[in-house]
């Protein structure tokens, strides 16, 4: 079985790979912002990751400084997220086996 949150970081880095870090849509679930129009402190993270993607660095830097951090982080947290999948999966296989 798949892990949920590996298959959702995965997804979501894909989603702003394809999407167009120049599209002037913003969407937040950020409640605040939501409510009151306060600009949440994420905001940009999604067009840096994009631009990121489609090679330009200093755009990517430029809409968020922590965009490529970000890539790195969800890159280690799914392919950790995998990995213990895979293992369990092994051991459960072997136990029963």
């Amino acid at each position: 079985m798949l892990d949920f949150e590996a298959l959702f970081w995965i997804t979501a880095l894909i989603v702003l790979a394809v999407s167009d870090p120049y599209s002037p849509e913003h969407y937040t679930i950020f409640l605040p912002s939501l409510l009151f129009d306060i600009q949440s402190p994420g905001f940009g993270l999604g067009h840096s990751i994009s631009h990121f993607f489609h090679g330009n660095i200093r755009a990517s830097l430029d809409a968020h400084v922590l965009g490529i951090v970000t890539i790195g982080m969800l890159s280690w947290r799914s392919f950790y997220l995998l990995k213990k999948s895979y293992n369990n999966r092994i051991i459960k296989e072997n136990y029963h086996g």
